[in-house]
């Protein structure tokens, strides 16, 4: 491993580690007990020390979480920590079930109850969470079936989940490689030879990693399945009608904003399909398909940025655009808080994951040397940085919603090709090869966020009157890809096994972990131009944004700091339509004979 993971602890196993798992262990469960007593016999006074004391044990508990979570996705193959895995998931379930009764019991307080508990002073910005709860306690089932769904979650919906992301890490597929021959790899490096600018390579790849997951279809669709079954069967008993509805929540948005963002994709796909095409034919490919949304033009002789290259490329772009970020960027690298190598045995994909207790961020991906890498990197730096900024936050307002942490995460990367198209010091090529990147993330958002989004609508959907088989899955990804491409991809050329290498469709805490992606980037975009306009003032205005993520819920927050309503169609048509200005700066630079 790369990263430092000492803060959290010397080492893992030791009886430090050991101690501190036990009497995490023993607190929460003391935790639960009180939560019991307390519905039994509610009181206002008691009801503040509870929602005290769990703030307390959730910093302790975000920590084992996060030190456990790094550990896995570094090296998947370790069994001892694939066992702490699985004993997280339990110590998980007795969290969910003090959270029920935390839910539960501010669901049975008086209007006049409840209000003082908001007034207490100890309780101060807390508001927000605590409305949310009161809000959600309709939707739960009885006290026992709740636990009950709880213990079973170890070994149903996080199972699956767990099980899908262990194969995942020691997967590994062949493929024939146009300059090296046959070649094996881990699954974790799909995504960057999909990104790389050999066709030949990345067809082979793409080929090989499909009959890898043919082999494996009906785990995977066992899994899909599982995840969303249970679900429905949950929501079913919960009196949840929409199954978009915890989702939402999650999200802290409404069903009108959601759909208002939908329609405005919808209106302007013309616009995202004409790019791709653009991209394509300066390719000079002649049957366009889902391999080439990723890859870059083939501007230099590498492709991409070694690692020691690509931290001085994204220091030296923050740095000149917004310090504060470019001086935590380099604390970042400085401390060792990431980890990046290539190798077997990682989880594949990137994240960035933190403790409450320490305050400290760590972020994990797989670099290799390519631009997509470089701005992978910018991209959770972007949410490390939303961590630090919440630092001084009570935890009941520090837990914010995956559409603003995509917000922050893509900002990031804004910062980074803003910081290289400012600088007269680079070269033309170099600004050329950073805003490929960037038009590449463009599709993504607009083409294969909404590609995700529609075809899991559908999923769940159809989940709803039976099981999915590998093939059904594999049409509906095929037909969902060719809806939204329309005549710019060429026939036969979709990925229809991207439903199993995607684990975003996964992931059992999260769900629709794809539609805030799009939502971030777009919302991104309104802060970006919004410094653009005014400079440091639009710093401030965004950090204000991100100290304000926990408290409010999107519609609010974003009214507050820009003034917009984001539950209208026309501000998200009019944030695609602004893509326009990077779009001509890339053809111009592309235009130029030098280049």
């Amino acid at each position: 491993m790369d990263w430092d993971l000492t803060s959290y602890f010397e080492q893992f196993g030791t009886p430090a580690y050991t101690s501190f798992k036990e009497d995490l262990t023993v607190s929460m469960k003391g935790l639960d007990e009180q939560a019991r007593d307390l519905l039994e016999q509610p009181a206002v006074s008691g009801w503040e020390t509870l929602l005290c004391d769990y703030e307390s044990v959730m910093e302790r508990y975000s920590h084992l979480a996060s030190y456990i979570s790094c550990l896995t996705a570094a090296d998947a193959r370790n069994e001892a920590y694939l066992k702490e895995e699985t004993a997280l998931a339990e110590l998980q379930a007795l969290v969910s079930k003090v959270m029920d009764k935390l839910i539960r019991g501010l669901g049975l307080l008086t209007e006049e109850a409840f209000q003082e508990l908001l007034d207490r002073e100890r309780l101060e910005e807390a508001g927000f969470r605590l409305r949310e709860w009161r809000r959600e306690s309709k939707n739960r089932m009885a006290a026992e079936l709740e636990d009950l769904a709880a213990d079973l979650g170890i070994n149903g919906i996080s199972a699956w989940s767990r099980l899908y992301f262990t194969t995942m890490g020691n997967l590994k597929f062949h493929y024939t490689d146009p300059e090296s021959g046959p070649t094996e790899v881990p699954m974790s490096q799909l995504n960057s030879l999909l990104a790389g600018p050999d066709r030949a390579r990345r067809i082979a790849a793409a080929e090989g990693a499909a009959r890898t997951f043919e082999e494996h279809q009906h785990f995977y669709a066992g899994a899909l399945n599982a995840i969303s079954g249970t679900r429905h069967v949950l929501n079913k008993r919960r009196a949840v009608d929409d199954f978009l509805e915890p989702s939402l929540r999650q999200s802290h948005i409404r069903q009108e904003t959601l759909r208002a963002l939908m329609t405005a994709i919808e209106d302007r796909l013309p616009f995202a399909r004409e790019v791709f095409r653009f991209r394509s034919e300066r390719l000079g490919i002649n049957d366009p398909g889902w391999v080439d949304l990723r890859a870059p033009l083939p501007l230099g002789e590498t492709g991409g940025p070694a690692w020691n290259e690509g931290v001085r490329l994204i220091s030296g772009a923050f740095n000149a655009v917004y310090p504060d970020l470019g001086s935590f960027f380099d604390e970042l690298v400085g401390k060792q808080w990431i980890d990046h190598t290539p190798r077997p045995g990682k989880r594949p994909g990137g994240f960035c994951t933190g403790s409450l207790m320490t305050r400290e961020s760590r972020i994990f991906m797989t670099y290799k040397d390519t631009l997509n890498d470089v701005l992978t990197l910018a991209h959770e730096a972007g949410h490390a940085w939303h961590s630090r900024i919440l630092a001084g936050r009570r935890v009941l307002a520090s837990h914010y919603p995956m559409t603003l942490a995509e917000t922050a995460s893509t900002l990031a990367e804004r910062m980074l090709t803003e910081g290289v198209m400012r600088d007269s010091r680079v070269e033309d090529v170099t600004k050329l090869i950073i805003l490929d990147a960037e038009i590449e993330h463009m599709l993504a958002f607009l083409l294969d966020l909404p590609i995700r989004f529609r075809f899991e609508e559908a999923v769940y959907e159809r989940r709803r009157t039976g099981t999915l088989s590998p093939g059904d899955l594999c049409g509906l990804m095929r037909d969902t890809q060719r809806a939204v491409f329309g005549e710019v991809m060429t026939e036969g050329r979709e990925d229809p096994w991207f439903w199993a290498s995607k684990m975003h469709f996964y992931i059992n805490q999260v769900q629709f972990y794809n539609y805030p992606y799009t939502f971030g980037y777009l919302l991104s975009t309104a802060y970006m131009e919004h410094f653009r306009e005014t400079g440091a003032e639009g710093l401030k205005t965004y950090e204000r944004f991100l100290a304000g993520s926990g408290q409010y819920p999107c519609e609010e927050l974003v009214r507050e700091t820009l003034g917009e309503d984001i539950a209208d169609p026309a501000f998200w048509t009019r944030m695609i339509d602004g893509l326009e200005r990077p779009f001509s700066q890339y053809r111009e630079l592309l235009g130029k004979k030098d280049v």
